[in-house]
């Protein structure tokens, strides 16, 4: 069976925006990784993000600006 290096690719996917047409790229630390989001709005990215993460926080949830994830709390705060 031939061994797949996983991980170098994941690091590679979740540093894109993959959010389908319409939506914003959000995504959230977990256990395994980053989980991926697309969402209307920061409100929206944080209850999908509750579906796969117990207690996600605004502080630790991010958002694709255009040409890199940065903090949603930094967003807000600015």
């Amino acid at each position: 069976m031939r061994r797949v290096r996983s991980s170098r690719y994941a690091l590679l996917l979740t540093s894109l925006p993959l959010a389908a047409g319409g939506l914003k790229s959000y995504r959230h630390p977990s256990v395994f990784g980053w989980v991926m989001i697309g969402a209307t709005d920061d409100a929206d990215a944080l209850r999908e993000a509750a579906r796969s993460v117990d207690g996600p926080s605004m502080m630790q949830l991010q958002k694709w600006n255009g040409s890199a994830y940065q903090n949603c709390a930094r967003q807000s705060a600015a």
